[in-house]
């Protein structure tokens, strides 16, 4: 008996096991690799449809130094949203607008469930009446060894719009790129957004009001060798950055401010109320602001470590850095063994000018040959 009970267990355990052997093999979905021949527009937007539907997106790779010219854009961009996981690499190729194109339109946008990552491309001469003349981004945007150039947004971030979403751009260069009516001439930041900028360049861009260079009212930091020249905010503050709102956290290490403008105040650098700025290891130079603030503008927190301000000018005061008090609570600049020299201001304080109530600490700096005087206002330990 035992032996028949036995048996006809192992006739179930074998049947068992027959029946797992049988079952049909799952299918895994996998990342596409997707070609595209030289300027075949068409191509491409089929190609990032099929990347999109596929839910581990795809690597879509361009001709060689080719050139991919859009002449229609369907709901504003030339290319469908990316919604899933998409790289583009470029190998040197451009995305354009076309100058022949009737409508206005960007070039690229990211949905939030998108990551897109450009790799050797340039994005050329994007338009639109809106927000992000090249790009549009709501998800997650890296853009490497790229160049964003002559894009141009009716309103805010010439090249770049990041709406609550996370951009890197490493090794990288954003030029003349427009915000026509208002900020960001290279990219405007939202309030719950985060950029970072790393071993790139960002020059030659223009605001109508704010931010020349960028724009940002969430989170910034511009890292490693990074380059901010002869970005201009016409009629507004920050000619490299402006930093505004109570969420607004810029930080700068081992980076370059020179010869960017401003028409009001903080000719690279404005720092708005209740806004916190951190440069370290950093240099302003040859910066020019119409009214306060040749190099930086601070109304809110400012941390200068190690910095370097050298021959920048003001229309008013502050040749080198004005804190300006517009509000409740008092703006406080903190100054760590940095260098403030051969600044010039018209009115007062050619090195630093402190307005009445506000803090300016000094801890083991040089301030030195800026005109008329090196400080104004209240600034403890400067001399002349």
């Amino acid at each position: 008996m035992k032996k028949r009970l036995v048996l006809a267990g192992s006739a179930v355990v074998a049947s068992l096991g027959l029946a797992v052997a049988a079952a049909p093999a799952v299918a895994v979905a996998q990342p596409l690799n997707l070609n595209v021949r030289c300027g075949d527009v068409a191509g491409l937007i089929a190609a990032v449809t099929q990347a999109n539907a596929n839910p581990d997106g795809a690597t879509i790779t361009l001709a060689h130094r080719c050139v991919y010219r859009f002449t229609t854009g369907t709901a504003g961009n030339a290319l469908p949203p990316i919604t899933s996981r998409v790289t583009i690499k470029g190998m040197d190729s451009s995305l354009i607008r076309s100058t022949a194109a009737l409508n206005f339109f960007r070039l690229l946008s990211v949905a939030p469930t998108g990551e897109l990552t450009l790799k050797g491309l340039v994005v050329n001469g994007g338009r639109t009446l809106t927000n992000g003349g090249g790009i549009n981004n709501q998800g997650t945007l890296l853009v490497e060894d790229s160049t964003l150039s002559g894009n141009q947004a009716g309103l805010n971030g010439g090249a770049i719009y990041n709406d609550s979403g996370r951009v890197t751009v490493v090794d990288s260069k954003l030029l003349t790129n427009i915000a026509i009516a208002v900020d960001g001439g290279a990219l405007f930041n939202t309030t719950s957004g985060s950029v970072t900028l790393k071993k790139s360049t960002v020059a030659g861009n223009t605001s109508s009001l704010n931010g020349g260079g960028v724009a940002n009212v969430g989170a910034l930091r511009v890292l490693d060798h990074s380059v901010f020249t002869h970005n201009e905010a016409h009629d507004g503050n920050g000619g490299a950055i402006s930093n505004t709102g109570p969420t607004a956290h810029t930080t700068l290490n081992d980076s370059k401010f020179t010869a960017n403008w401003a028409g009001f105040d903080g000719g690279a650098v404005y720092n708005g109320l209740r806004a916190v700025l951190e440069a370290r290891e950093t240099v302003f130079d040859l910066n020019k602001a119409g009214r306060d603030g040749g190099a930086i503008d601070n109304e809110g927190t400012a941390l200068l470590d190690r910095i370097k301000v050298e021959k920048n000018s003001a229309g008013r005061n502050g040749g080198g850095i004005n804190n300006s008090v517009s509000g409740q609570p008092a703006a406080r600049v903190t100054l760590v063994r940095s260098l403030v020299v051969q600044n010039r201001a018209a009115e007062s304080g050619g090195g630093i000018n402190n307005d009445v109530n506000g803090l300016v600490e000094l801890r083991d700096d040089r301030i030195i040959h800026n005109l008329p005087t090196n400080c104004a206002g209240n600034v403890a330990q400067c001399i002349g």
